[in-house]
């Protein structure tokens, strides 16, 4: 099952295997309240304004700063993937419509 988010013609997904990033998040919570937001609505259908999406870029890259030697080259890559999507989005003053199952 994947949490599904779409911009425009731009899909991205967030897996099963990518949810330890709201672990870590969830440690923080005044952090991280973008992300923690956004896991708290991860099963459910919504959409994020752009200023959301800015937000979540910052925070993608500040819990990777944090939490790098435990997340290690796989949550660098996630990070990236998920950085680069809500940048996109959040650039281009687009909307992200998330589905969750």
């Amino acid at each position: 099952m994947a949490f599904d988010m779409y911009a425009k013609d731009r899909h991205k997904a967030i897996h099963n295997q990518d949810e330890y990033i709201f672990s870590f998040a969830s440690e923080a919570p005044h952090e991280f309240p973008q992300l923690n937001a956004l896991w708290s609505k991860f099963y459910s259908d919504f959409n994020l304004y752009p200023e959301q999406a800015a937000a979540l870029v910052h925070e993608l890259l500040a819990l990777h700063a944090r939490y790098s030697p435990q997340g290690g080259k796989g949550m660098a890559l996630l990070v990236l993937r998920l950085a680069q999507f809500f940048s996109a989005a959040a650039c281009a003053k687009i909307g992200v419509r998330c589905a969750g199952d």
